[in-house]
């Protein structure tokens, strides 16, 4: 009798065991097939070893670094070029003459990203006609400018 009251309570005991053992078994799988998806990305799904993976992963991280600072110099060097390229064009047009019309007279800004350039102007009369070329540093010209032209600026 006692050692059937003593079976009862180990076999209840090996029951909890077992419950406890699957448990601990079903989480150690998931957290295995984690690991294996992980694995399986480093090594894009082919048997390799991680050491070499790794390595190689390192070297293409080096071979990327190097050829983007090579990007960045070339992105500073055109940044710098930019700088000196037309970038600002403005056009007005307007009557020179209040005896003519058709706004026949135009004056074309052309400047860089630092405001250098050129300012040209067309006077279009009945009789005749007259161009005017004037430079452009920072933004100021070092010859008068009409009300048209100082507009433009």
């Amino acid at each position: 009798m006692a050692l059937s009251n003593n079976l009862a309570v180990i076999i209840a005991v090996l029951g909890l065991v077992i419950v406890v053992l699957a448990v601990l078994l079903f989480s150690v799988k998931g957290k295995l097939n984690a690991l294996q998806a992980k694995y399986d990305f480093f090594t894009q799904g082919k048997e390799a070893n991680i050491d070499v993976v790794l390595t190689d992963t390192l070297n293409e991280l080096h071979k990327t670094q190097a050829e983007l600072a090579a990007l960045q110099s070339k992105h500073a060097k055109l940044q710098e070029q930019v700088q000196g390229c037309l970038q600002n064009v403005k056009l007005i047009r307007y009557d020179a003459f209040d005896a003519m019309g058709g706004e026949m007279s135009y004056s074309i800004l052309l400047t860089d990203a630092k405001k250098d350039g050129l300012l040209l102007t067309s006077i279009y009369g009945r009789d005749e006609s007259r161009c005017y070329a004037k430079d452009i540093k920072g933004g100021k010209s070092s010859y008068p400018l009409a009300e048209e032209e100082q507009k433009l600026l």
